[in-house]
């Protein structure tokens, strides 16, 4: 039988800041997703190759690296600071990427960014669980995910449009701005967050706890495997329909329509999550919906417009359930002061960063670029292990 945990820690929810958090999660949703789609066609050209991945592999171990340490560093600036550095950071980055000209320090300053806006990430998700509850969990990340993909399905059209009319410049423009009102809206309304006074984590030590907590192996094993979904379809989506003669206007609209079960699913999933069932029982059907779209993918990819838009349409509303149903099962079982088994559980999408271009490098030297998506399903069949063994979280109407 599986056994049913609910495990309380000690949390206070604040709505008022929660609202801040969403208010900057949008704006990072949007000016995020600007580049999300797009750098990998930047770093092909530059490069004036597809076999980009490497690009993806350094920046990813350094962020790997990083995230290992961070409580380090959120211990000593606090989470509010260091989300305020890591935004100014980003800043410097858009302004150097204007006025560099030159194939390697552009490729130096866009790995820092793909480093950065992963921390900017990883620090606003320690600032969002020190405002949140247990019982609300679902419903409190449902709704950032929601807010998040809002600022990101306005992104791909803008994004591509920009790159139409002024090249990417245009999106290091609007990205500067963006960031600034991000810097604003927290050095005013995000700060005084309770001080951490759990004791520092050494390597070992961060990895025995892992050790010892085997579903927090198993909702990382199964956050690596979505973040692997996500860092495919970056990478490589766009470069495979830009090589099957989709324009970026075309791939502006499939994309938007693709993100559209980002914003419907999320927040009621996280509702159900909470009040009506674990998360485990939804998890198990997500994870086929993204075999078989991944598989049809592989076949019907360079066909029309119209099923194309459906099958990633189908593969998306698969790992919509997943980013909610992970982030609500973790949140669960860790507290505000976990900050260490926080930052570990972000270092899933620098790993499936890490493993997936080094997998799909060697793909391509045997293989077409559409054999990318048959390795997705094989890792999505695979997670399906991790997901039975999971112990299920109880729901209010099991309390």
């Amino acid at each position: 039988m599986t056994h049913i945990a609910n495990i309380q820690h000690n949390e206070n929810l604040n709505p008022n800041k929660i609202f801040f958090v969403n208010i900057i999660s949008l704006l990072m949703g949007f000016t995020g997703g600007l580049l999300i789609y797009t750098i990998s066609a930047y770093f092909k050209n530059i490069w004036n190759s597809v076999n980009i991945g490497w690009t993806f592999i350094i920046a990813n171990i350094i962020l790997l690296i990083i995230l290992l340490n961070i409580h380090k560093f959120v211990r000593v600036v606090g989470r509010a600071t260091l989300f305020q550095l890591l935004v100014i950071c980003k800043i410097s980055i858009f302004v150097a990427l204007i006025m560099i000209v030159g194939r390697l320090p552009e490729t130096i300053l866009l790995m820092s960014y793909i480093v950065l806006e992963a921390l900017s990430w990883a620090v606003l998700r320690m600032i969002l669980e020190s405002y949140a509850t247990d019982n609300r969990t679902g419903r409190v990340y449902g709704l950032n995910l929601t807010i998040i993909n809002i600022g990101l399905i306005l992104s791909p059209i803008i994004a591509t449009h920009l790159l139409m009319q002024f090249g990417f410049i245009g999106i290091f423009y609007l990205s500067i701005i963006f960031n600034i009102l991000i810097f604003i809206i927290t050095f005013f309304n995000i700060h005084h967050i309770d001080v951490i006074h759990q004791k520092q984590t050494n390597y070992i030590g961060l990895f025995q706890k892992l050790k010892a907590r085997k579903d927090i192996q198993r909702i990382f094993t199964i956050s690596i495997s979505l973040e692997f979904f996500f860092a495919i379809m970056v990478i490589y989506t766009p470069l495979y329909l830009l090589n099957n003669g989709f324009s970026w206007n075309q791939i502006g609209i499939i994309f938007t329509v693709m993100l559209i079960p980002l914003i419907l699913v999320q927040y009621p999933v996280g509702i159900l999550a909470d009040t009506r069932l674990g998360e485990k029982e939804l998890l198990f059907t997500s994870f086929i919906l993204i075999t078989f779209s991944s598989i049809a993918f592989y076949f019907f990819g360079n066909t029309s417009m119209t099923i194309v838009m459906i099958i990633l349409l189908i593969s998306r509303i698969g790992a919509a359930l997943i980013s909610i149903l992970r982030l609500s099962y973790f949140y669960k079982r860790i507290d505000k002061t976990d900050v260490d088994m926080i930052a570990l559980f972000q270092t899933a999408r620098p790993i499936a960063y890490i493993i997936a271009p080094a997998l799909v490098g060697i793909l391509l030297i045997y293989f077409q670029i559409n054999s990318v998506f048959i390795l997705i399903a094989f890792i999505a069949l695979f997670t399906l292990y991790p997901v039975y063994k999971l112990s299920d979280n109880k729901s209010l109407s099991e309390l």
